[in-house]
């Protein structure tokens, strides 16, 4: 009687608002304390260390690659992405929120909870039942495969593949139903959307194709121009997207075909699963090469296929096979049938478990009406099941809170992953460098030919002052990517720290023909080796063609104000100097621009300068420093003692510091 109570008292538009809106409040309550994480993994290259979002208009991010403007070079399947809504929707975050990572990790709190009631809208269309609509969007809400896609703020891409295949689906279903071709609009302008979010949604027209029978409707003549019209969408999106990414089917041709259908089975066997036995977490999943088999994913195969078979025999479990359909087709991409993605991945399956979804609650909601009792126990095994997952969701999203903690949980859950050991040492090397190149010399040993742990290792190197052993990685390194431009500029830099500049010019001008020209940034390395060999009229001109590049490069300006500040060029300097501050304000520009002001004569601009500096920093001892001799010379021993007592606190080891707080201390008869 409760039930039913409950059914009637939802049957209504109010009520199916108040299932979606439970839906939605669960998502954001599971997921809440995630709004407290900062950036990780994937986000400083997409979103924070990008050379492009931020300097980008709109429109520009849809004529380039999802990974344009990584500062890291990608190659392979992951250069043919192309997600400009996901990109642009980063954009609109950093605009709005100047990059705090808390409002992005909202943002994807917000859109995974509207895809959440968007699969329970999928589930009202395909079941009709507005109870087992909740229970199903709880289910997808809670399960706990779906950490990945949330915490993780790059993960957004499938949060949104899933909210726009879902309003597409389910307008699909209600055009079914109702029989009115207006939802077509709603169904292709949501497909567009979805195939500009990740390149998964290509399989959603065959869905398409088959929904009417797969939902016991039948064929109307005029559901193949919805297919037609699809079609016609991905046709003008791969047409669209040719300009912007190299590869449009990114194949891989090495893997033999036995490999290839061992890694089919094995990848979605382990999805299988995965969303049944979420509870064995991997946030890195190596790539098996191997032939063999796995029999556990056998099994998950076998099973799928064979509770596929005994649905189908069942007229009332139609709605059912919607789902099986709905999972194979977006599983597909992502099991090794093309080169898209890594082997697998937690949030790769976000979309896919939306078809695992409709299959256990249609084929739960179809328990007879009869049998009560039954029924009762079943919607509360789905609540323990559903509040299980809730639990583990949120547990689990703890190792998401910033980079060391997340790649410690990798390190721990995928012990013989050198990119693992990579990423953890990535994570740790400014503030720990001896650790972190621990970390990197045992990814070496995994993988002797991982040439991000050898540019890595070289960085921590060099940093030591062992250019003997960043040269030798960088060596190494070359050796595996001979024409990488990041590598070559690299083993540059290096040259130029051991004072092999004949060799360090050697391998920039290599890297600058790499790169077919060259970059702003190899001309300011250049640039910065021309000034090691004394060249400094050389070197003004490369910095000159590194800011005609790029007009903001960080560096350039002050490394040229500094050469025509020698030169003696004090005006010239002076405006760029301005400029650098203006669009770059930091305690060392502004100190840099009273020096020039000290060296034109004008020390009123040049205290100003210092002072600027010291409220960007009250640390940074070159303002302090220079501000004491200023205000000494001015004939104000007082506050020139007070800042020279400032700077010697900080670094007493330092000796012209130490010699100004000698000078200046107060002494009997002063």
């Amino acid at each position: 009687m409760g039930a039913k109570t409950l059914a009637e008292r939802l049957d209504t538009r109010a009520g199916m608002a108040a299932v979606l809106i439970t839906v939605a409040l669960v998502s954001v309550a599971i997921y809440l304390p995630a709004t407290r994480y900062g950036f990780v993994w994937d986000d400083d290259t997409l979103i924070t260390n990008n050379l492009l979002l931020a300097r980008s208009r709109p429109a520009e991010v849809f004529s380039r690659g999802f990974w344009a403007g990584s500062p890291e070079q990608v190659a392979g399947p992951s250069a043919s992405y192309y997600r400009p809504l996901v990109t642009l929707s980063f954009w609109l975050d950093l605009r709005l929120s100047h990059a705090d990572p808390r409002w992005f990790h909202l943002v994807n709190l917000l859109l995974y909870a509207l895809a959440a009631a968007a699969v329970t809208l999928v589930l009202w269309e395909l079941l009709h039942s507005r109870v087992w609509a909740l229970l199903g969007g709880l289910l997808f809400a809670a399960h706990s495969s779906h950490v990945e896609s949330v915490a993780f703020v790059s993960g957004r891409t499938d949060i949104m593949l899933t909210l726009f295949i879902g309003i597409a689906a389910s307008a699909l279903l209600r055009s079914l139903g109702e029989q009115n071709r207006r939802w077509w609009f709603v169904v292709l302008a949501a497909f567009g959307c979805a195939l500009l979010s990740k390149e998964t949604a290509v399989l959603f027209p065959l869905l398409v194709a088959l929904a009417p029978p797969l939902v016991g409707v039948r064929y109307d003549r005029r559901h193949w121009l919805l297919v037609l019209a699809t079609l016609m969408v991905l046709g003008g999106y791969f047409l669209f997207r040719a300009g912007a990414v190299p590869t449009l089917v990114p194949f891989d041709t090495r893997a033999g075909l036995a490999s290839r259908l061992a890694a089919i089975v094995n990848t979605l066997g382990l999805y299988v699963r995965m969303f049944f036995w979420p509870f064995k977490h991997r946030s890195w999943y190596q790539a098996n090469s191997t032939t063999l088999i796995s029999v556990p994913d056998v099994l998950a195969v076998l099973l799928l296929v064979a509770s596929a078979m005994l649905f189908a025999l069942g007229r009332r479990f139609m709605s059912a096979l919607w789902g099986y359909a709905w999972t194979i087709a977006f599983l597909l991409p992502v099991v090794g049938v093309a080169a898209i993605g890594p082997a697998a991945a937690e949030r790769l399956l976000l979309l896919p478990s939306v078809g695992l979804v409709i299959v256990v609650v249609a084929g739960l909601s179809r328990i007879p009406a009869s049998r009560v009792a039954v029924r009762r126990v079943v919607v509360a095994g789905i609540g323990v099941v559903i509040a299980g997952l809730g639990a583990d969701t949120m547990a689990r999203t703890r190792i998401w809170r910033n980079n060391e903690t997340l790649f410690t949980a990798m390190v721990r859950e995928a012990p013989t992953a050198p990119g693992a050991y990579s990423s953890l040492a990535d994570a740790i090397a400014e503030q720990r460098p001896d650790s972190a190149l621990v970390l990197y010399e045992h990814a070496l040993r995994l993988d002797p030919d991982y040439v991000h742990a050898h540019l890595h290792a070289a960085i921590i190197l060099s940093n030591k002052g062992d250019q003997r052993g960043a040269i030798e990685h960088l060596r190494a390194a070359r050796a595996l990517v001979p024409n990488s431009d990041m590598v070559l500029n690299n083993l540059a830099l290096a040259f130029r720290d051991a004072g092999e500049i004949d060799s360090a010019l050697v391998m920039i001008d290599r890297a600058t023909a790499a790169q077919l020209g060259g970059s702003a940034v190899l001309r300011l390395n250049r640039a910065s080796i021309l000034i090691s060999a004394g060249r400094t009229d050389e070197a003004a001109d490369e910095l000159g063609r590194a800011l005609a590049l790029d007009s903001t490069l960080p560096g350039a300006r002050t490394m040229l104000a500094d050469l025509l500040g020698k030169a003696g060029s004090y005006d010239s300097a002076i405006v760029l100097m301005l400029g650098e501050v203006r669009h770059r304000p930091s305690a060392e520009g502004f100190t840099c621009l009273g020096d020039l002001f000290i060296n034109a004569g004008d020390s009123l601009r040049a205290g100003q300068s210092y002072n600027q500096a010291i409220r960007l920093d009250p640390a940074y001892v070159p303002a302090l420093y220079n501000q004491s001799v200023l205000q000494a010379a001015r004939g104000d021993p007082a506050a020139a003692r007070i800042l020279a007592e400032r700077a010697y606190q900080l670094r007493p080891d330092i000796a012209a510091v130490r010699q100004l707080y000698i000078e200046l201390a107060p002494r009997p008869g002063r």
